[in-house]
This record gives C-alpha cells, sequence and structure tokens, in this order.
C-alpha cells in the first residue's frame, strides 16, 4: 500500500483528510506547526480562514524516524462566492506525494470536462474534477493548467440569461464569429509546482529559504496584427494601426500596460505603481494617415491589498477606450497576492480582445514568467455582450 492521501473533505468551516494507513505514527503539520500526533490515519482542521491557501504536511515516522512524507495545499470554501470572477474563491486542491502529483478542484456547475496540460503539454480531458499524474520526476518542477469552458445560458450569473440572447445575436451578425462561440465563457487554472523532492522534506529539516523581498508584475494588452480593421464598416476610420507582434514581455507596441514592483526589504514595503497607453493611429480605406490621438490612463485604477506583514497585493480595475471613435473599452480586473515566502495567488478576468499577456518576476533576477496569454479573438469581441475569459494562477512551494 502506498503512502498516499485518500480524501479530502470540504465543509462548512473543516478542512478533513485522511491517508492510506501503512503503518508507523502519523505527524500532521499546518503551514509548519505542528498539529496532530497519532497513529490514526485522518485529521480535521476546524481553524481555518475562508478561501485562504493553507499547506499541510503529513509525516510517517519508524523508530523515531521520518519515513515518508505527504505535501498538500488547500483552501476553506469561501463564505461567499464573486459572482464577477469564479474563480478567485474556487477551491484547488494539490498533493505531492512520492508517487504521485494530484490535483482536484471545485466543481464549476454545467462545466462537462476539464482539459489538462503540463508545462504547456496537453494531457488528457476528464468529465469529473479530479486528476492523478504519477509519471513524475521529483526534481523537476512542473506547472498543470486546467482550461474548461461553459455557456453564459448556464453561468451562475442572474444576468447572463439575458446577456447570452445578446452574445447569441452577435453572433449572427458578426461574420468573423459564431453565436456559439460568443456565448461561451473560457476558464483557466494554473498551479505551479516546486521540485517534489522540495516538498518532501521532513519539517524539522527543512532549512529556512530566503525571503523573495523583491516582486514585479506587467500586464500589456496589444493588437497582434499589423493593420486592424474597425468593425464599424461606415466609419471614416477604416484601419488602426496595430502593434504588429507577437507575445513579449519587452514588446515595444502596445495599447495598454501596468507595471508593479512590490519590495518587501524597504521600509513600508513599497509597492510602486506605472500605467502607460500606447497611441491610437487611424487609417482610411487606402490605408493612408487620418489622425492619432491618445486615451486617457484614468480607467486603470490600482488599490493595495495588504493582508499580514509578510503577505501583499494589489487588485486592479482597467477600462481604456478608442479615443478616436466610440467603441467598447478594454476591461479587465486582476488581484494578486505575492507572499515574502515566495508563494502567489492571481485571479484575474478580461475582455477576448485584444491580446492580453501577464508576466511576473520573483525575486532579484530579470527572467520574466508567463502567467497567462490570450490571445484576440477580434476587436468586436469586446463588446459587453460577450462571455468573459477567466484565469487564475498560484504557486505550491
Amino acid at each position: 500500500m502506498l503512502f498516499e492521501i485518500k480524501t479530502v473533505v470540504h465543509q462548512e468551516d473543516v478542512i478533513s483528510f485522511t491517508w492510506n494507513d501503512v503503518g508507523g505514527i502519523y505527524h500532521v503539520y499546518k503551514d509548519e506547526e505542528h498539529v496532530y500526533e497519532g497513529t490514526v490515519p485522518e485529521f480535521s482542521d476546524g481553524d481555518i480562514k475562508h478561501a485562504k491557501l493553507f499547506t499541510y504536511a503529513i509525516e510517517r515516522v519508524e523508530n523515531g524516524e521520518v519515513v515518508d512524507v505527504i505535501a498538500l495545499q488547500t483552501s476553506a470554501f469561501a463564505e461567499q462566492k464573486n459572482k464577477d470572477n469564479p474563480l478567485q474563491s474556487l477551491v484547488m486542491t494539490t498533493i505531492v506525494a512520492k508517487t504521485q502529483i494530484a490535483l482536484s478542484w471545485e466543481e464549476m456547475s454545467e462545466v462537462e470536462d476539464y482539459d489538462v496540460f503540463r508545462n504547456d503539454m496537453y494531457l488528457t480531458t476528464v468529465n469529473n474534477n479530479c486528476y492523478v499524474d504519477r509519471d513524475i520526476s521529483l526534481d523537476e518542477t512542473y506547472r498543470y493548467t486546467i482550461r474548461s469552458k461553459r455557456t453564459l445560458a448556464q453561468s451562475e450569473d442572474r444576468f447572463n440569461v439575458s446577456k447570452s440572447i445578446f452574445s447569441t445575436a452577435f453572433g449572427l451578425v458578426n461574420p468573423a464569429s459564431s453565436k456559439e462561440k460568443a456565448a461561451v465563457e473560457v476558464f483557466e487554472m494554473s498551479k505551479w509546482i516546486a521540485k517534489p523532492r522540495e516538498l518532501l522534506v521532513p519539517v524539522q529539516d527543512r532549512i529556512r529559504r530566503p525571503n523573495v523581498d523583491r516582486w514585479q508584475f506587467r500586464y500589456t494588452t496589444f493588437l497582434a496584427d499589423r493593420w486592424v480593421t474597425n468593425p464599424n464598416v461606415l466609419a471614416w476610420n477604416h484601419y488602426f494601426k496595430g502593434d504588429d507582434r507577437g507575445f513579449d514581455v519587452h514588446g515595444e507596441g502596445f495599447r495598454t500596460r501596468v507595471h508593479i514592483e512590490l519590495a518587501y526589504d524597504q521600509i513600508g514595503t513599497p509597492l510602486t505603481f506605472t500605467k502607460a497607453v500606447g497611441p491610437t493611429i487611424a487609417y482610411n480605406r487606402l490605408k493612408q494617415f487620418r489622425e492619432q490621438a491618445t486615451a486617457s490612463h484614468e480607467g486603470i485604477v490600482l488599490k493595495r491589498l495588504d493582508h499580514k506583514q509578510e503577505e501583499s497585493g494589489f487588485f486592479i480595475t482597467h477600462a481604456v477606450g478608442n479615443p478616436l471613435t466610440p467603441a467598447p473599452k478594454i476591461d479587465y480586473e486582476v488581484q494578486a497576492v505575492l507572499r515574502q515566502d515566495g508563494t502567489f495567488d492571481m485571479t484575474g478576468y478580461h475582455d477576448q480582445a485584444p491580446h492580453h499577456e501577464v508576466y511576473m518576476i520573483r525575486g532579484e533576477g530579470n527572467e520574466w514568467l508567463p502567467i497567462h496569454q490570450a490571445e484576440s479573438k477580434g476587436l468586436a469581441w469586446m463588446s459587453p455582450v460577450i462571455a468573459w475569459q477567466y484565469w487564475r494562477c498560484s504557486s505550491f512551494g
């Protein structure tokens, strides 16, 4: 019998889990605090805060020595769900053992199946809310991504029945789309997992890792094409200049860019916030220059979120329009927690146009990690009647 988790049960105000009874004495640590010792292979935790991530280590001891470890990360059910962003309060559980990495997530209403990716490579499609990977290396880091879809009519948002009707109509009149695609919400959940060997070190033997005192975050929206046709066929501004590039954290052309730096090692833990808007350039049907303007950045607003001494973050709302013609704004929201221990939790949603790209630097280096990238489906997809794309990315270890 393998030393693995058998069940994880979430109830109101309680997280409970059991594991295979392979013998010995068991110790359970919660965020490295010793909370259980005994021979019964189960533990219940009633000292929890809703929607907060907790990390548990289950150790098996024989003859006074730790012979095996399981690492588990999960959260309690949120008292109130965020209807604007269903993923923000969704419970996701990650289990790491010598023999497996297991993922489970709270079921989403009316979602039929989930596509599973590992390090951006497609693995499988499952029709339940869990996945177990036994083909793992203890010395490799992993990023698992779960992608799913559902129609607006099936959404929990009470406004989405009428919104679904308008999305269907949009699909009928927009030749570049379809009534089905326009009414489909897209969800993407990603979990970054450290090397299992590092997560499975006995708690008493762990060497405290250096704090991650510096964080950088960058969110950019851009138009990938060189020329972008105005969805309003009657407008004098028939074309707009695109940014003519692909995903690139250093890409020079952009519609909007937000850059944030967080410094735990400075007095007051300063958070620096800069925002920029690229120029909008319009052309006639012959691609001759007509006019140019730059939209205001007042629609980009940041609110700092401080949870405790070593846990800080931010909440951004973004609504920037086209300064040359009446058009829907580029809308998105993102909320992030960046902890001094090096873990993070980010969640957001946005229009399905233009291109959206999110990157992060963790620590003193200069290596930008891609957190979220979404391709545009066309400017018409910025319409408020179109379904959103939702994303969440967090780390374990």
